[in-house]
């Protein structure tokens, strides 16, 4: 598993881990409950698309380095 990979694993875990201890320990009401899980589902979807970008811009680096 390489570097890039891991931390793919690492930010999608982590956040997925705040955001579940974070709705398990704010007293919110169902709306308010509603809006923060899609709030937050919104940010884990924008950072592991963004994490996917970068590690297919490292790999695209590697295919076309030219090796020695």
């Amino acid at each position: 598993m390489g570097k890039t990979s891991k931390f793919v694993a690492g930010a999608f875990f982590g956040a997925l881990t705040g955001g579940v201890l974070g709705i398990l320990f704010a007293p919110k009401s169902g709306a308010e409950l509603r809006q923060e899980l899609q709030e937050k589902a919104n940010e884990i979807v924008t950072e592991v698309k963004k994490a996917a970008e970068e590690a297919q811009h490292e790999m695209e680096k590697e295919v076309t380095t030219p090796q020695e």
